[in-house]
């Protein structure tokens, strides 16, 4: 088995083979004595699932390109080979990746997969990152509709990130690195419907895991600000309802609304809302990837809102906002 190598001035190896495939190769190294040492290589044969490792051996010549000869090879041992690694933009089902939602501290990124990925994003103030987010309808499984929250940011920075996931053969899938910039913390609306602002939950339907309001996917989840936590019920489906009490009565023009999902179940399709004085809607909810607004136009004191439809399940609400 002969090998003819060329060499770039980083000395990364460019390796042409008659029959086989390179699958990964290490760089070669040039010693104190300007010996140039070729590691061991791996490689896969075409049109061949099986693996091979080859010791290479330098074989001095007056031209060029450099040539070496297998010293060594054998079969390698599918367990020691790494996972493969594979453009994201082969597995996305339309845009690539998109930062959307973009606020003072928080960011949401939605795609769609081809295929169902377990995937995460990584995120920070430059490429070394520092951060991770996931998407919490994953419940531990892969998905197809990503729509992670990157939370704890700062106003008016730059971030840097990369989307990465794994489907069920274990195949991994990466983005390149991009950016975008948070907003101002003075563009930001005062949300009426938020405990900072004096608003409590007054009754809920259920809370998954027996949960106390300020537990865990309790009640005050849904009115946290926060798009990476979420109020879920205990199995409550269309029964699902959760009211709140706030500081005072106020003039609410717009109700923004964001389910919570969960794989074929928890999605909140339709609703009402009870303020004061009346039941409005049922309102239709197009899907979970974010929150969607409604206008009321009302004066009120109190908000109750209650699961008209829904694919059952464990319902709940990301975020529940009043402006």
């Amino acid at each position: 088995m002969n090998f003819k190598l060329t060499y770039t001035r980083n000395l990364l190896l460019s390796i042409s083979l008659a029959v086989p495939t390179i699958a990964m190769a290490q760089p070669a190294i040039l010693d104190a004595n300007l010996n140039l040492n070729i590691p061991i290589i791996k490689f896969q044969a075409d049109n061949q699932s099986e693996y091979f490792w080859a010791e290479l051996e330098y074989q001095a010549q007056s031209s060029t390109p450099l040539t070496f000869i297998a010293k060594n090879y054998g079969s390698l041992d599918p367990a020691t080979l790494p996972p493969a690694l594979h453009e994201l933009a082969i597995v996305t089902d339309g845009a690539a990746p998109t930062i959307i939602n973009i606020q003072a501290t928080e960011a949401q990124l939605h795609f769609i997969s081809s295929i169902p990925l377990a995937c995460s994003v990584i995120f920070g103030l430059d490429t070394a990152f520092g951060f991770i987010a996931t998407d919490s309808a994953m419940n531990g499984g892969a998905i197809i509709d990503h729509n992670p929250i990157l939370s704890n940011l700062q106003p008016e920075s730059t971030y840097y990130y990369r989307v990465q996931g794994t489907d069920a053969q274990g195949k991994m899938y990466w983005s390149p690195i991009n950016s975008f910039t948070t907003e101002s913390a003075n563009n930001e609306l005062i949300n009426l419907l938020s405990i900072d602002n004096g608003t409590t939950v007054t009754a809920v339907s259920s809370n998954f895991g027996n949960a106390s309001n300020n537990q865990t996917w309790g009640a005050n989840s849904a009115i946290d600000g926060s798009g990476s936590t979420a109020w879920s019920s205990a199995n409550d489906g269309d029964d699902a309802f959760i009211e709140f009490t706030l500081a005072q009565a106020t003039q609410i023009n717009t109700l923004k609304v964001w389910s919570r999902s969960m794989s074929n179940s928890a999605e909140i399709l339709s609703f009402t809302i009870t303020t004061d004085n009346e039941t409005l809607g049922p309102f239709t909810l197009p899907d979970t990837q974010q929150a969607y607004e409604f206008e009321i136009n009302r004066t009120s004191s109190s908000i109750r809102f209650d699961v008209v439809t829904s694919t059952g399940g464990n319902t709940g609400l990301i975020e529940l906002q009043a402006y």
